[in-house]
């Protein structure tokens, strides 16, 4: 898996962009179909009935060593399924199934497009650069903490009542669809740096003409905008408590302003979506089992009875999530490429 050579070839990216990313579940299996070079296949099989999948897939960063920014909900995500039972996210085995991923996509396509494979010693870079981040994403915050909700509140939830888990999957899909969707045409976002707030736009719009043979027609064309993000890097001093973010205290750190394209975390999760929901139409894809999540501690169950809210700090985002098992994962990577070396 892991190359030695000096070659110079690599992602494109750029240094003033953030990068930011979060996860989202999915409900259908990875399609196997579109693999057909025997190791490439051999890794998607591992992550085929992983449903934590990384929006947007920013391989590139992994893959050059880059740090990106991981929006970090401030709170933790839950949602009540009854009048006793509490579902709640639990970060890390979620960012581990998350990571997982995006690690093992990586590796599939720096072959793909590079003919190359990752290395190690870049796949721990991008880690240590990255997980010692935070980047001020009031917004983008909310509105992922909304789509994991979503998922809760629709999919777990039929899941534990044992009720129609397709049904469940339509109306998942469709609240989720709806958030981008309202979110894209009010083409708006909120934007807080150096004790800055205001609103900004998305995209711009544009009207164009363009000449087909005679006539002249009006052409409306969409542009995204960039926007600033402010940045802290907690590496030097150790992540800060909860609490210093809840009163502010976070910003006595230095921090930098980058950016990034908010529109395209909202179209891409759009467009996976509106995709599912075809296939979901179609019903030809068996969907993912949602106790998946359930059994690894992904998604806990906890009585509301015996919860009390200082019970949900162990449930906090904001950490330097050294929990988070990256060698794990890489090892794994080597030993399906590599398994004749495992029998030395």
């Amino acid at each position: 898996m892991f190359q030695t050579d000096k070659t110079r070839f690599k992602f494109k990216t750029y240094k003033s962009d953030a990068a930011p990313f979060f996860f989202f579940i999915d409900i259908f299996p990875l399609d196997l179909k579109i693999f057909d070079n025997p190791h490439l296949l051999a890794l998607a099989k591992h992550i085929r009935t992983n449903p934590v999948m990384p929006i947007p897939m920013r391989v590139d960063r992994v893959f050059n060593g880059d740090g990106s920014i991981i929006i970090r909900p401030n709170s933790p995500v839950s949602f009540p399924l009854n009048e006793s039972i509490l579902a709640i996210i639990n970060p890390i085995p979620f960012i581990q199934l998350g990571i997982e991923n995006l690690l093992f996509f990586t590796e599939i396509r720096s072959q793909q497009r590079l003919l190359r494979s990752l290395k190690e010693q870049k796949a721990k870079e991008w880690w240590e650069n990255t997980r010692y981040l935070y980047g001020n994403l009031y917004q983008l915050e909310e509105d992922f903490s909304a789509f994991l909700k979503a998922y809760i509140y629709t999919i777990i939830k039929a899941e534990i009542n044992e009720e129609d888990i397709t049904g469940a999957a339509i109306e998942y899909c469709e609240i989720v669809n709806n958030i981008c969707e309202e979110k894209m045409l009010k083409n708006k976002i909120f934007v807080e740096k150096k004790d800055i707030q205001e609103t900004v736009k998305l995209y711009r719009v544009k009207t164009t003409k363009r000449r087909k043979k005679l006539n002249v027609a009006k052409q409306i064309e969409y542009h995204p905008e960039l926007i600033d993000i402010e940045i802290f890097n907690f590496s030097e001093k150790g992540f800060p408590r909860k609490e210093n973010f809840k009163n502010n205290s976070h910003r006595s750190y230095d921090s930098s302003i980058m950016k990034y394209i908010p529109l395209l975390l909202y179209d891409d999760l759009q467009e996976c979506m509106l995709q599912n929901l075809t296939i979901l139409e179609k019903n030809e894809i068996e969907l993912l089992n949602p106790s998946f999540l359930l059994e690894n501690n992904v998604i806990m169950l906890l009585s509301s009875e015996k919860l009390e809210n200082n019970n949900l700090n162990r449930f906090n985002w904001l950490s330097d999530l050294s929990e988070v098992n990256t060698e794990g994962i890489l090892n794994s990577i080597t030993q399906i490429i590599f398994p004749k070396n495992n029998a030395i």
